[in-house]
């Protein structure tokens, strides 16, 4: 890779009365967020990671539409030539817990399922000082050698 490469996207949030789905706009944007991330690591010529945060990005920003409280979420997608990051803030002010739900739970694992992909690919995972933004890291695979 050539320096670091910022990709940024902001969308404004519906109104949902609690307890009720998320509007159609807003479930959405959770495949339009995975395409998106994807699109910009195969430019970015890692293939390899397009999988995991597909998955990273569908639950921080499901997590960001179903628990923030701001008018809008945004996605930040930061790769360097060690760490891809994403970080989405919802603007919500309450930290997100990562929880251990009953077996049949419907929901729950969100942030389980964050922190074990993150561990998986030498990352981590982690919440803004100010709660605002859950953020996670992948560490860029190795080069391969050309087979001789």
């Amino acid at each position: 890779m050539n320096g670091p490469d910022v990709m940024a996207v902001w969308f404004e949030r519906q109104h949902r009365i609690a307890g009720q789905p998320l509007p159609a706009q807003d479930a959405r944007r959770v495949p339009q967020m995975r395409r998106l991330v994807a699109a910009r690591l195969r430019l970015r010529g890692l293939p390899e990671l397009v999988q995991p945060m597909k998955l990273l990005t569908s639950e921080l920003v499901t997590n960001a539409l179903e628990h923030g409280d701001g008018p809008g979420v945004s996605l930040l997608l930061s790769c360097s030539s060690e760490t891809v990051r994403l970080t989405v803030d919802d603007g919500s002010r309450e930290s997100p817990r990562p929880g251990t739900p009953e077996v049949d739970a419907e929901s729950g694992r969100g942030l389980w399922i964050v922190a074990s992909i993150a561990s998986e690919y030498g990352g981590s995972w982690g919440v803004s000082p100010d709660c605002t933004k859950t953020w996670c890291a992948l560490a860029v695979p190795a080069a391969k050698e050309p087979a001789v």
